[in-house]
């Protein structure tokens, strides 16, 4: 086991990527592409893929969230496994950003292995990099982090 989070049914649309171009840019961590290394993918058919800097040390899973084309590996797409590296922070802004922008449509939920404080570093960089959150929106994500909302998107 380790320190993962999990995104079933959220998708990397064009604002989610446009929000994590400007949380990768604010974030002030080496930030790699798959595997650790080369340039993170954030494209509206590949989503975004990225990891922490394997050279540096820095990296675990690498972090996929889908766009609109068909992975090869589906179930891939719906967790990440960080294990607390640097590159976490990132990793939690961009999944705040795409379950902001789903809260309405409730069309995915994020959840994780740690508690909402452990996500302090990546709403802290969301809102310096994006926007600030409304307490509506804060109180439905730490709900979901921590698996505490009644009926929380489980598929």
């Amino acid at each position: 086991m380790g320190y993962s989070h999990y995104f079933p049914g959220l998708r990397a649309s064009a604002e989610v990527i446009a929000d994590a171009v400007r949380i990768v840019a604010a974030s002030g961590v080496s930030i790699c592409g798959p595997n650790g290394q080369g340039q993170p993918i954030m494209s509206e058919p590949e989503g975004i893929r990225l990891n922490g800097c394997d050279g540096a040390g820095e990296s675990c899973e690498t972090f996929h969230l889908r766009g609109n084309a068909a992975p090869r590996f589906p179930g891939m797409a719906e967790f990440c496994k960080t294990g607390n590296q640097p590159y976490d922070q990132v990793v939690t802004a961009i999944l705040i950003a795409a379950a902001v922008r789903a809260l309405g449509e409730r069309t995915g939920v994020v959840m994780s292995d740690g508690r909402w404080d452990d996500w302090a570093a990546g709403l802290s960089l969301f809102e310096k990099a994006v926007r600030p959150l409304t307490m509506e929106e804060k109180l439905a994500l730490e709900l979901d982090v921590e698996r505490m909302r009644p009926g929380a998107f489980l598929d």
